[in-house]
């Protein structure tokens, strides 16, 4: 008797790790809706369209139908509004590129890729299918490899500004498994220069391209107040205004103009 309780008692346990709470299964709902006919597109054509109360991306190309994030990543324009050539979405404001089918950021300015959602023809319906979690952001950040240690390799990056940042990322998705090094004059993050210029209310803080937490998880390492003076490209290393210098491997110079 007392085993079978204990049974039944282990039996409930598991369930109960095993329930989601409320929210949970809310943002693991499946969203399915008819979002236009295929009339409605041309090919060669895209079209912002309303979908689980909000808005993507529908695109025609080569007879296939794609749905991506409707807004650029860099700095929120409508896409609707940009050029859709031989698979790639321009956008109008500073010439951003993105992959009409995957989403994938393929040109700067911006970090960030477009969000990706399941798209069905049945007949004459363009079908889109999508979780409310995958909803819920107008960006999403490509898949990246963590640092080695089998990887000696070191990759310095001297300089702050969004060109650091995305060289260091790119790197990390294409499957670079060395040491990622940062080097920067500045005291705080690496932060959106050009904005600064023109939002003067803001400040570096607020305008940080990413935060701590994304260059840990990514073993992407940063070294502040490093100014660097000049490069011995025969032993490989940069030298720094307070007298220390990083040896590396592959060198990347992107300090900006003045």
């Amino acid at each position: 008797m007392g085993s079978s309780n204990s049974k039944s008692r282990g039996i409930s346990k598991q369930q109960s790790q095993k329930e989601k709470k409320p929210d949970e299964e809310a943002s693991d709902q499946l969203i399915e809706e008819v979002v236009c006919k295929t009339s409605d597109l041309q090919d060669g054509e895209m079209k912002a369209v309303d979908f689980g109360g909000s808005s993507i991306l529908v695109v025609r190309e080569n007879g296939k139908f794609s749905a991506v994030g409707a807004k650029c990543t860099h700095y929120g324009a409508p896409l609707a509004k940009g050029v859709l050539c031989n698979g790639r979405i321009r956008c109008p404001w500073h010439g951003a590129c993105f992959n009409s089918t995957t989403g994938d950021i393929e040109d700067f300015p911006g970090l960030d890729s477009l969000p990706v959602y399941e798209v069905v023809v049945k007949e004459e319906d363009v079908v889109v299918k999508a979780t409310k979690t995958s909803l819920s952001s107008s960006k999403r950040i490509k898949k990246m490899v963590k640092a080695s240690t089998d990887d000696s390799r070191t990759f310095l990056i001297v300089g702050g500004g969004p060109a650091s940042v995305s060289c260091a990322e790119t790197l990390r998705q294409e499957g670079f498994c060395g040491k990622i090094i940062i080097a920067t004059r500045e005291t705080h993050l690496p932060f959106d220069k050009p904005k600064l210029s023109k939002s003067l209310d803001s400040t570096p803080e607020k305008l940080a391209l990413r935060d701590v937490r994304f260059y840990e998880d990514s073993d992407i390492i940063l070294r502040h107040e490093l100014e660097a003076t000049g490069v011995n490209t025969v032993d490989k290393k940069v030298d720094f205004k307070d007298g220390s210098s990083i040896s590396y491997d592959k060198l990347f110079l992107a300090t900006g103009g003045k």
